[in-house]
Order: C-alpha cells, then sequence, then structure tokens
C-alpha cells in the first residue's frame, strides 16, 4: 500500500523522542513485549501473528504518526485476536463487563518456560518446497512496481529497482494480504541485495549496500 504507514525511504520522518534510546523504557511496554511473546510463543487457534503488521496498517494515518510505538503493537494483537474470534472489541472496551471464553479445547496458554524456548529455540518458518527455486544467487532481478491496496512485505522505495539475489532462505508463507483468489501460496524466499545508488541516486554512497527480503512473488528476471 502507499500509505503513511510505509515510511521506508521518506524524508522528515524519525521515531519518536520517547521511542528513541533504550526500548521498554516504561512499565506498560513491558507489559505489551510481554504479552505479545506470550501470543507467539504458544499457537493459539485462530490467531494468526504473520499478519500484526497488517492490523498495524489499518490504523489511521493520524493515529499511525502520533501514537508510541508499543502502542500500535497493542493495537494490532488486539485487532489480530478479534479477528480470530478469540475476544471481542466490546470486552476489551469493558474489561470489568462479562467474558464469552473461546472453545480452545485443551489449549494451555503460554508459560514463562515456553517464552524462554521461543527466545532461545532455533526457529525456521520454513515450510516444505514444492518447486524449485526461481532464481540463483547472483542472479539479477528487479522488484516488480506494484501499487495495492492491501497490506504487502514490499517495500514501496524497492519498486522498479534492480538487485541481485544475495541468498536463498527456501520457501515461506506469503504474508502479503491478497484477495483469495489472487494469492499465489507459499513463495520462494531471498535476500537481495542492492546499492545505494540505485534507490538513492547520488544522495547513495558508492559503497552503501541495502539488503531486503522479498518473495518470488515482489520480483521478476532483470533485463
Amino acid at each position: 500500500m502507499n500509505t503513511i504507514h510505509d515510511l521506508g525511504g521518506m524524508d522528515g520522518f524519525t521515531l519518536k523522542e520517547r521511542d528513541q534510546g533504550f526500548p521498554l523504557k516504561e512499565d506498560w511496554e513491558r507489559q505489551v513485549w510481554g504479552f505479545a511473546l506470550a501470543l507467539w510463543a504458544k499457537a493459539i487457534p485462530g490467531y494468526t501473528d504473520g499478519m500484526s503488521r497488517a492490523h498495524i496498517e489499518r490504523l489511521s494515518p493520524e493515529l499511525y504518526i502520533s501514537m508510541p510505538y508499543y502502542a500500535k503493537w497493542l493495537q494490532a494483537q488486539e485487532n489480530a485476536l478479534i479477528a480470530g474470534g478469540l475476544v471481542s472489541r466490546e470486552e476489551l472496551d469493558d474489561p470489568e463487563g462479562p467474558v464469552n471464553m473461546p472453545g480452545l479445547g485443551s489449549f494451555v496458554p503460554a508459560g514463562p518456560a515456553d517464552v524462554t524456548a521461543f527466545l532461545t529455540g532455533d526457529t525456521s518458518y520454513e515450510v516444505p518446497a514444492t518447486t524449485e527455486p526461481g532464481y540463483a544467487i547472483g542472479d539479477d532481478v528487479v522488484v516488480t512496481n506494484e501499487h495495492p491496496t492491501w497490506h504487502t512485505r514490499q517495500p514501496r522505495y524497492l519498486r522498479g529497482h534492480r538487485g541481485v539475489i544475495h541468498k536463498h532462505h527456501g520457501v515461506h508463507i506469503l504474508e502479503d494480504e491478497l484477495p483469495e483468489n489472487r494469492h499465489p501460496g507459499p513463495q520462494h524466499l531471498y535476500t537481495v541485495m542492492f546499492t545505494a545508488r540505485e534507490l538513492w541516486g547520488e544522495r547513495g554512497h558508492k559503497n552503501d549496500r541495502i539488503f531486503a527480503e522479498l518473495t518470488e512473488f515482489h520480483i521478476e528476471p532483470a533485463n
């Protein structure tokens, strides 16, 4: 999407002063971080952690540029839980009111040991490949110049620019929020290297390189 939520490469925007420096300075930020870790550490039926960024992009532009960083995280997790049918907006707005318990069967929420295992484990989100990769290390590619109205993991400042395949990471779930009838399914994932001059022109230092993770859905062969 081309909204204010994609700030990469734009002039005049930086982290709010309160969000600079050491993270998690305030107690509520630490609680949000712990809440997010507990959600990520153990798969909850109906909850999809990969769409957290998409949920953040549902914030109105005026809220997105004014909210503290971890407030956006909290909003994203709330929206993900609502979308999964695990909680309602009415319950969140009235925490002292009635609560409807979702049917989660034998599910047990994550505890400290689960979170520790999640943080220290070698977790991979790679899924089995059913196709061969379309690109090899060293191949020249161009980022497709698409401007969707939905959530995409393709940064705006890379679109239409030329890079080189630096690394292949196997096949992963495509987290772009495409309409179901247009979704291509899991995709080969690559690290693509760009020169700063390719992206920023003369403002880019000739020795600087930028690395971005892009799927085959986001790139095409360079002519």
